[in-house]
């Protein structure tokens, strides 16, 4: 009886550590802090809106060092299937290269000595707000990971030119190609399309996140090197493609 309290109380424990769904893999315990203007995603599964989750969130983490390169990657768990296949798909929102620590640390409550991290790249992947159907039964989950990046990672803007390539997006796969290991940290975050609220936190029934004290950006001018890429014409039929489907 005594052994299987304490197996309890230690999935318990395990559960509430995680900072990914439950079920999800990778999972992942220590917390990547997410901060949307000076909105900091204070608690794994924080209901936010599409407003507010528009623009690409700046990221932190504590001990991180200056020599460490990473990676930022955000994935919808929840988009609806198509026709008659109900089953539910990832889309690849964002994988954003070469990550370095800051000497600026966020000063918010819920931030425990995050460092902020910065990149001068918006791809390969470019980052593509929440849009949730408001036709849809649930909030989608956004799920937020770092990694440590390959100095050989080989990932170009082209491997996502197009709608399908984000589509049905299997992170453990990619990281077994690329020979990423486990996250460093995560975080996640949900939209709900019915709700309604404005651009300065959460909607109807999600609670209000914490602020952080942050300018309202540091991310630097795009200069061009891994993931190339920008807002052309291809990247705005990629955004109006999804804004149609509302994902």
């Amino acid at each position: 009886m005594l052994f299987t309290t304490l197996l309890s109380a230690a999935a318990l424990v395990g559960v509430s550590l995680a900072q990914t769904p439950q079920g999800f893999t990778p999972s992942v315990n220590t917390k990547l802090d997410v901060i949307f203007n000076s909105t900091v995603v204070k608690k794994p599964g924080e209901l936010l809106t599409k407003a507010l989750t528009a623009s690409q969130p700046q990221i932190a983490i504590a001990n991180a060092s200056a020599t460490e390169t990473f990676m930022f990657v955000m994935l919808d768990l929840d988009v609806p299937g198509q026709g008659s296949n109900a089953t539910r798909r990832t889309l690849l929102h964002a994988m954003v290269t070469d990550f370095k620590a800051t000497t600026q640390q966020v000063l918010s409550p819920s931030v425990t000595n995050g460092k902020l991290l910065v990149s001068s790249q918006k791809g390969p992947a470019t980052y593509i707000g929440p849009g949730p159907p408001a036709t849809d039964t649930i909030p989608h989950r956004y799920v937020q990971l770092l990694f440590q990046q390959p100095a050989n990672l080989n990932v170009k803007a082209t491997d996502f030119a197009n709608n399908q390539a984000r589509f049905s997006f299997e992170i453990n796969a990619f990281m077994k190609t690329n020979g990423i290991k486990a996250p460093v940290a995560g975080n996640f975050f949900t939209v709900d399309g019915k709700a309604s609220g404005g651009a300065g936190g959460a909607g109807a029934t999600g609670s209000r996140s914490a602020s952080a004290g942050l300018p309202k950006s540091t991310l630097q001018p795009f200069t061009g090197a891994v993931g190339r890429t920008g807002v052309s014409v291809g990247l705005a039929g990629l955004v109006g493609g999804l804004a149609l489907l509302g994902l």
